[in-house]
């Protein structure tokens, strides 16, 4: 016969259990159900690569590289040239692309020694540069724009004061990037509200 103590402790290690599975399970279902609306991936084997970029370490400690692996599991395709149709759009955006489109607005990072994914209590980059988020979006704008060839377009906010900042991400990382010939050409388009800063 099982004592109260013994109940008590499996209470605890399967409540334990669950808030794991809980805090992966949003963030997975997420991931795989936006991976499986673009065709002829193997979106769990994409999962396990992208969790090996931040599970078990340090959040602020995430480099960049860490994720060369995922982008090589689905790596980024030019397209040069492109021209609207009525069953394309006319420009092809970082989000619009296979893991910008499921990583788009989440939150994620992992815990040192621990082999989970977490959602909540994520540093961001105020706390730490190396973060896992903003180390994915800078390896992904750095891979993205390794591809863009032809007549590249990039659209800023001109409803700021500052447009254009060398310190974002398309003016350190993505911009730096275009190289001739491959890139023929650089347009920028401005952006602004009816009531201009």
């Amino acid at each position: 016969m099982c004592s109260q103590r013994t109940y008590v402790i499996l209470g605890v290690v399967g409540v334990i259990i669950t808030v794991a599975v809980v805090l992966t399970l949003p963030l997975k279902g997420t991931f795989i159900r936006r991976c499986k609306g673009f065709k002829k991936y193997d979106c769990e084997n994409l999962w396990s690569v992208f969790q090996q970029a931040y599970v078990g370490k340090d959040p602020c400690n995430v480099p960049t590289e860490a994720y060369d692996p995922l982008i090589a599991t689905a790596p980024f395709k030019p397209a040069c040239n492109r021209h609207f149709t009525k069953k394309r759009e006319c420009f092809l955006t970082l989000e619009k692309t296979l893991l910008g489109s499921v990583l788009r607005a989440l939150t994620w990072c992992g815990e040192e020694g621990s082999s989970e994914t977490f959602t909540s209590g994520c540093p961001d980059w105020r706390k730490c540069e190396n973060n896992p988020v903003d180390s994915f979006w800078r390896s992904a704008s750095a891979a993205f724009a390794d591809v863009a060839c032809g007549d590249v377009t990039a659209v800023l906010d001109g409803s700021i004061e500052t447009p254009f900042d060398p310190k974002s991400i398309f003016g350190s990382i993505e911009l730096k990037r275009f190289k001739s010939p491959r890139v023929r050409s650089l347009k920028i388009v401005l952006v602004s509200q009816k009531k201009a800063v």
